[in-house]
């Protein structure tokens, strides 16, 4: 046998032989049940917080980059503004105007409000250029009067929405 085995083997006749007390089996068993418990408990915990943060920083930005322009819903996209001479501060002002028309308007209100600006924009893309130049005289007459029409039934909406916040 090797000494290793020996010493080994000596060792653990010894420890064989060896009795504690009770009450010190008891302490030291609680005292590593409640480390146990302890370290148990916390390691599952940071590891959810961690997960829960790292969600919300990758949900958070890829909500806000995937949620829907309402100008969309007038221009189809930003590129329809950008071809006719337009720039994406000119769809962000707009996408703020209608923001802002949707909190200050009832739901009916805003769905009037959205339709009739559509109707409005489409006579304005058909008469502006690729530089962003308006040609009115490419409207026709009956085009001319819907053109007024529409801005005179847009303008009360308007004046609400530059008015005082809804309640």
């Amino acid at each position: 046998m090797s000494i290793d085995k020996e010493l080994r083997e000596e060792l653990r006749q010894v420890a064989d032989s060896m009795h504690c007390p009770p009450e010190l089996y008891e302490r030291v068993k609680q005292s590593y049940q409640h480390y146990a418990n302890e370290k148990k408990g916390r390691s599952p915990m940071k590891k959810r917080m961690l997960a829960g943060i790292a969600a919300v920083a990758i949900l958070i930005p890829s909500a806000v980059y995937a949620s829907s322009y309402l100008a969309d819903g007038i221009f189809g996209s930003s590129t329809t503004i950008e071809q006719i001479g337009g720039t994406q501060e000119d769809y962000q002002e707009i996408e703020g105007m209608l923001q802002a028309a949707k909190d200050k308007l009832t739901e009916d209100e805003f769905k009037e409000y959205v339709e009739l600006t559509k109707q409005l924009m489409q006579l304005k893309l058909k008469i502006t250029d690729k530089n962003g130049v308006k040609h009115e005289e490419k409207l026709t007459k009956e085009e001319q009067q819907q053109f007024e029409e529409l801005a005179s039934k847009l303008a009360p909406y308007f004046e609400k929405i530059k008015g005082p916040a809804k309640p």
